[in-house]
């Protein structure tokens, strides 16, 4: 029997090892996507603790200075800015993530494509082969019955 051989087995590999680097890829944008949302999650804690020692330190009577409520002021914006800046990046880093799983999707479907090609090419090639092999199943009786009716006569 004829040994099978994929035609396209290089570009089936090539189409594989993209897929792998795609996925490392999202892989990597989804530690990324997690620390970014963990970075919001951080900043809005920070926010509302300092809003809520602000809160007490008002409810608690005491007579707070000017400046000293301009700096929780300009802390206020600077926490609110920050968190702005963060969720930002938190978005950004959701739509490269979107993104690459279009990727990944992608080069999945080419695999898939190159793996049903290959199937589709075995069992042409196992069809092949048992045709063959009928045929010298056929071709053997035909000349046994031949030499047997020439024998008898």
């Amino acid at each position: 029997m004829k040994k099978f051989k994929f035609t396209l087995q290089t570009i089936h590999n090539v189409r594989e090892m993209k897929q792998e680097r795609e996925t490392t890829i999202l892989a990597a944008l989804n530690a990324e996507m997690k620390e970014a949302q963990e970075r919001v999650a951080n900043l809005e804690a920070r926010r509302l603790e300092a809003m809520d020692i602000y809160a007490l330190k008002l409810t608690s009577g005491e007579a707070l200075h000017p400046m000293e409520m301009e700096l929780n002021a300009n802390h206020f914006a600077s926490l609110n800015r920050l968190q702005k800046e963060a969720e930002s990046a938190l978005e950004q880093k959701r739509t490269e993530f979107r993104l690459q799983s279009q990727r990944v999707a992608a080069a999945m479907r080419e695999v898939k494509v190159t793996e049903r090609l290959r199937t589709v090419q075995e069992e042409r090639h196992q069809t092949e082969f048992q045709r063959e092999e009928q045929n010298t199943s056929d071709e053997l009786v035909a000349t046994s019955f031949a030499r047997r009716l020439i024998q008898t006569k």
